[in-house]
C-alpha cells in the first residue's frame, strides 16, 4: 500500500513538473475564443430588441433650446409612458408664446390616431385635429429602430454604464427622415449624428443622443436627448374620458 502511495505521488508531481516545463517553453493553455462583436451587431440586435418591446418609459430633453410641437408651444421637455404599437401618455414641458412665455406643463395622450392635450391651468382635454402635434411619442420604439437600421459611418467603443447597466457606445450617421415616425415632419436632405449606449447584455437602447435638424426650423446643431427605461413594464393608457 506505502509502495502504491508512493507511485501515486511521484505520477502527480510528475505531471505537475510536465506543465510547468510546458510554460517555461511557452506553452499556452487551450481555451474557447470569444467571438468579437462588431458595429453592425450592434446596430442590429439593438434595432431588434426596440421593436420587440412591449413598453417602455421615455424622457426627451434637450440641451438647449426646445422642439416647436405647434399650438405655439416649444417643448423642452417629455416624460411618460409608451404602450407599443400606437399609444403614449406623457407629460410635456413646454414654453408657450400665447401665454408670454410662459412654462406649462400639458398632460398629453396618443391612442391610436387620436390625441388628446390638457393644460393644467384649464385642466380641460382637448381633442387636437390629426397632425396638430409635431411629435408621435407612441411610436418612439419603432422610430429610433429605424433610425439605427439605416445608421452608417458606424463605430463601436465602450459606453461605460447608463443606469447601472454595462453599455456600447455606437455612432454613426442618419438620415432625418428616418426618424418620421417620430417626427413625422423631419425634413428630406438633413442629416443626423447619432449616438446610442446599449446595452452589453440585452442590447436594449437606454440612451440616444440625436444632433441635427429634426424640423425644417431648427437650428442646425440642434441637439435632443431621448432615455428609455423600465422596459416591458405593466402599463395601462386609456384615452381621457
Amino acid at each position: 500500500m506505502r509502495a502504491a502511495l508512493q507511485k501515486r505521488t511521484t505520477a502527480a508531481i510528475l505531471a505537475v513538473a510536465a506543465v510547468l516545463l510546458a510554460v517555461s517553453c511557452g506553452a499556452e493553455p487551450t481555451s474557447t475564443p470569444t467571438p468579437g462583436i462588431t458595429a453592425e451587431d450592434v446596430r442590429d440586435r439593438s434595432a431588434e430588441a426596440l421593436r420587440s418591446l412591449s413598453t417602455v418609459h421615455f424622457l426627451v430633453t434637450h440641451e438647449e433650446g426646445g422642439t416647436d410641437i405647434g399650438f405655439s408651444n416649444t417643448l423642452t421637455e417629455a416624460e411618460g409612458d409608451g404602450l407599443f404599437p400606437d399609444k403614449a401618455r406623457f407629460v410635456a414641458t413646454a414654453t408657450s408664446a400665447l401665454f408670454g412665455n410662459a412654462t406649462l406643463e400639458l398632460d398629453i395622450v396618443q391612442y391610436g390616431e387620436a390625441t388628446y392635450l390638457r393644460d393644467r391651468i384649464s385642466m380641460v382635454w382637448q381633442n387636437l385635429p390629426p397632425g396638430t402635434l409635431a411629435l408621435n411619442l407612441a411610436n418612439i420604439n419603432g422610430s429610433i429602430a429605424d433610425a439605427l437600421s439605416s445608421l452608417d459611418e458606424l463605430a463601436l467603443t465602450d459606453g461605460g454604464s447608463v443606469d447601472g447597466a454595462s453599455v456600447h457606445l455606437l455612432t454613426g450617421v442618419a438620415d432625418a427622415v428616418s426618424m418620421r415616425g417620430l417626427v413625422p415632419g423631419a425634413p428630406e436632405g438633413e442629416v443626423l449624428q447619432m449616438e446610442v449606449w446599449a446595452g452589453r447584455d440585452d442590447y436594449q437602447v437606454r440612451k440616444v443622443r440625436l444632433t441635427g435638424k429634426l424640423l425644417q426650423d431648427d437650428p442646425p446643431d440642434i441637439t435632443r436627448i431621448l432615455e428609455l427605461s423600465r422596459f416591458n413594464e405593466p402599463v395601462t393608457i386609456e384615452p381621457p374620458a
